[in-house]
């Protein structure tokens, strides 16, 4: 079955709320060999794309939204849980989303593969203030801290976040995904040690980093 077809399968069955068809889909595609990479990027990340983007167009609620966003978190979940990582590099990774953000999906996709790439992962979520997030860092001492942001609004408690890491723990790595505006990305470069253009790079960048 070629990629096109799994995602419209998925999308279909997402749109009717058919969840246990939706986990049926990923076991059957996971028996078959199906990477968690392609999974990922090819199947699970557009689904999400095509249902936000058809909310922004009012072609859809908010409902079938979250339906989908509550569907893909399981699959994650459970991919978290079965998924074998390879040989462990040794290095521990902080995941979760800047301050004030509160969609954490993509920071959940990060957290799975860099996993199973064979990081030690510590996933925090999303909507954590910046004190707690630099205390936490002084707590687990990461060699990554790995940021995901998807809302503007969240830029000054970003920037801020990131002055104290450099105050306070100037060693640790970062990396922040979400981020596409070269604007942004230039207000915030001087504190980040590289910016995730996809989950594949992410996880090649921080492969790099370590």
């Amino acid at each position: 079955m070629i990629i096109q077809e799994q995602l419209r399968l998925f999308v279909e069955s997402l749109r009717a709320g058919d969840r246990r068809r939706c986990f049926m889909l990923v076991r059957e595609w996971e028996q078959q060999g199906l990477p968690n990479e392609l999974l990922y990027n090819d199947i699970l990340i557009p689904a999400l794309v095509q249902f936000g983007d058809h909310w922004e167009k009012n072609e859809q609620g908010i409902v079938e939204e979250h339906v989908a966003s509550q569907v893909v978190r399981q699959i994650l979940a459970y991919k978290a849980v079965t998924m074998e990582p390879e040989a462990t590099l040794g290095r521990t990774a902080m995941v979760g989303c800047v301050p004030d953000e509160h969609h954490d999906l993509a920071s959940l996709f990060m957290a799975n593969a860099l996993e199973e790439a064979g990081w030690r992962v510590v996933h925090y979520g999303s909507s954590v203030p910046v004190h707690d997030i630099v205390q936490a860092v002084g707590h687990y001492k990461p060699d990554l801290l790995c940021l995901t942001m998807k809302s503007l609004s969240c830029l000054d408690a970003t920037l801020q976040l990131l002055e104290q890491l450099r105050a306070t723990h100037a060693g640790v790595k970062v990396m922040i995904g979400g981020i596409s505006q070269p604007s942004m990305r230039s207000i915030l470069a001087p504190h980040v040690d590289v910016f995730a253009d996809s989950l594949t790079h992410g996880v090649q960048a921080a492969g790099d980093l370590a």
